[in-house]
């Protein structure tokens, strides 16, 4: 039976250690914490291996040292990373010690902890599909490190208790991120604009749109006016190289007009100021209100140079989330088309201009005596006339003159590629913008949380006469119920009652959490945090130094108590050969009577006795054994084996 424990025991460390690096891996961001945690578990799967474990006074010592260095790391504090550091390194140093039922409830505990942490950054790579899972392995786990060794049960049954309680947590899990504006679902894709290929093809946004990953977060001031819901137009990418329904970047270095200014303009109408919060992409680029004036970037308390590649389109040196101070504008750019640049904006594919379809569009919609604002109009009555529908799933759409003929069924990006194309056909130079358009306003926070389902792509047309780029999305034209959506969630007042209520606790306990992080970051950074972290330190120190000696007065204790049941194992050994054997239902103490009352010798009767009354104080009293009673008890056992030397048979 030990056997099967035992490898029961090791069995289970084994789960727990490999649930908890995946955890690491995909929770924890890498640091020092990161390696100390995955030092720790490979130290525990040495061990594991050799059949050994560490002392637990050591893990003890371990566990206090690496809660002050996972304060000690940090530059400043943010409760929720504190939470999942703290997590991963008990729940790493906890598998340095054998696997109990309660120490695996507490390696799952950690988990929790981690897992949690993660949903309350602001930018988590997990979303409410992974935690509904995770619940499901730790309910798994936990019923499998509860149960009696003895006990079967299949892998079924167990999946059919679990959903008692997966259910439930699902749905609320799913409530929850959906309410709260700083959970999000992972998206492993990140759409054209944003991964560094600088390609537009079709169905690229809509893959992104599927995903409900937080893609940025604007916080105006009290005092800033608002931008208007047509205005909510994030810029990205700028795509000027047509090739029918797939546009990409100019990839060649040209020199254009650049809008980023060395220093924040002076207030004025139109221009909007605001901080935002920019999710990592793989490539730099900075979503920002279109079109920026100024950013003053940050990453971990370091300043970022942010570059303007041309038509406002903003590069960040280096990878990873960005804090921003931003000032925008709401007017149009003015940078007029460059002829090494598409001709001029100009330029459409062979393919594409020699299509009889195409030809017969170009002549239908437009006419000679027609201005730029003009043949903008022809392109929005045809789309708006011509039977198009809007679809996230319009099939293969690789071919622009079977889409505009037959087809007639597309996303965003379909209509931008489409309406560019169309009206630098008509003569009228045009480019294709991708970002986000609208967003999750917040009136209490005053905030503007932008998804990867907000992904977005419009087009650009230069108006010669004005000298600036005109704003034109095809897409409202085919659905104008979006904009009607964008300017709704704007106007909280057209709110159901359950809206505004969840918007409310959404800002409630994010400004909570972040009135939390500010006292205790204004703390550590006064002056009086050189003496105060000193004080905090040395109360650590002692603190760990009362629960360690805690701990080891309770495992002295705990080793005279076993001392003392170690004894009565050996007596009873020494009583089964002498023919005195304790029966399976009877009590210590029970048994020592019986022996008593039918022991013949008066010398026999004292020594039982005396067993009998140190056993009592040494096993059950609450002065616990010391060691001049495990001496008695020692003693008294020889004198026993002594006058048991010659077995007979009990009466019954």
């Amino acid at each position: 039976m030990n056997e099967v424990l035992e490898r029961r025991e090791r069995h289970l460390g084994w789960v727990l250690a490999g649930a908890m690096a995946i955890h690491l891996i995909i929770l924890v961001p890498r640091g020092p914490v990161m390696l100390a945690a995955l030092a720790a578990l490979l130290t525990g799967a040495i061990l594991r291996q050799r059949q050994t474990h560490l002392p637990a006074w050591l893990v003890r010592v371990a566990l206090v040292l690496g809660a002050i260095g996972v304060f000690i790391d940090q530059d400043y504090f943010r409760l929720a990373s504190t939470l999942g550091d703290l997590g991963a390194i008990v729940g790493a140093l906890l598998l340095l010690r054998p696997v109990t039922p309660q120490r695996g409830i507490r390696v799952l505990l950690c988990m929790l902890v981690l897992l949690a942490s993660a949903i309350l950054k602001p930018y988590p790579p997990v979303g409410a599909t992974f935690v509904v899972v995770d619940v499901i392995v730790f309910l798994l786990l936990a019923e499998q490190i509860h149960r009696p060794a003895e006990a079967t049960v299949s892998l079924w049954v167990a999946v059919t208790r679990s959903l008692r309680v997966v259910v439930p947590v699902g749905i609320v899990v799913t409530a929850i991120f959906w309410a709260f504006p700083n959970l999000s679902d992972y998206s492993p894709k990140v759409w054209s604009g944003f991964s560094g290929s600088g390609v537009l093809n079709p169905g690229n946004i809509a893959e992104v749109a599927q995903s409900r990953r937080v893609a940025l977060v604007a916080r105006f001031a009290p005092d800033q006016e608002m931008p208007r819901p047509a205005d909510l137009y994030w810029r990205g990418q700028v795509l000027e190289v047509s090739g029918g329904m797939t546009w990409a970047r100019y990839s060649r270095e040209i020199d254009r007009k650049r809008q980023l200014g060395a220093a924040a303009p002076a207030p004025r109408p139109g221009i909007i100021r605001y901080h935002q919060e920019l999710a990592s992409n793989r490539s730099g680029i900075v979503a920002v209100l279109d079109h920026a004036l100024y950013v003053n970037a940050r990453r971990d308390d370091q300043d970022v140079v942010v570059m303007d590649l041309g038509a406002s389109v903003l590069q960040a040196v280096g990878g990873g989330q960005l804090d921003m101070d931003v000032v925008s504008a709401t007017s149009s750019m003015p940078d007029a088309p460059v002829a090494a640049l598409a001709e001029g904006a100009l330029a459409v594919p062979k393919n594409v201009r020699s299509d009889p379809r195409m030809q017969k569009i170009v002549k239908e919609i437009f006419h000679s005596s027609m201005d730029t604002q003009a043949r903008m109009q022809a392109v929005a009555r045809f789309f708006r006339k011509a039977g198009f529908r809007y679809t996230q799933r319009p099939g293969r759409t690789d071919d622009l003159g079977r889409f505009l003929t037959e087809q007639k069924r597309g996303f965003c990006e379909h209509y931008a590629a489409a309406g560019a194309t169309l009206l630098r056909l008509g003569g009228v130079p045009a480019r294709v913008v991708t970002g986000y358009r609208g967003g999750t306003w917040n009136p209490w926070m005053r905030t503007i949380t932008v998804r990867d389902s907000d992904a977005h792509a419009w087009v650009e047309a230069w108006d010669a006469r004005r000298g600036e780029w005109l704003r034109f999305d095809p897409t409202d034209f085919v659905a104008p119920q979006l904009a009607v959506g964008i300017a709704r969630e704007m106007d909280s007042s057209m709110w159901p009652w359950y809206r505004t209520g969840i918007s409310y606790m959404a800002a409630a306990v994010t400004t909570s959490i972040e009135r939390v992080e500010t006292t205790w970051n204004q703390l550590t950074s006064s002056e009086a945090w050189e003496h105060v972290d000193v004080m905090i330190f040395f109360a650590l120190v002692g603190i760990a130094f009362v629960w360690l000696l805690r701990n080891l007065r309770a495992r002295r204790t705990a080793r005279s108590e076993n001392r003392v049941q170690r004894l009565l194992v050996e007596l009873e050994d020494i009583a089964a050969r002498a023919g005195r054997n304790r029966h399976p239902a009877e009590t210590p103490l029970a048994w020592l009577g019986r022996l008593e009352s039918a022991a013949i010798a008066e010398e026999e009767k004292d020594v039982l006795r005396q067993f009998s009354a140190a056993y009592e104080e040494g096993a059950y009293r609450e002065s616990r054994a010391d060691d001049a009673v495990f001496t008695r008890l020692k003693a008294l056992r020889q004198q026993l084996r002594r006058l048991w030397r010659r077995p007979y048979s009990l009466p019954r």
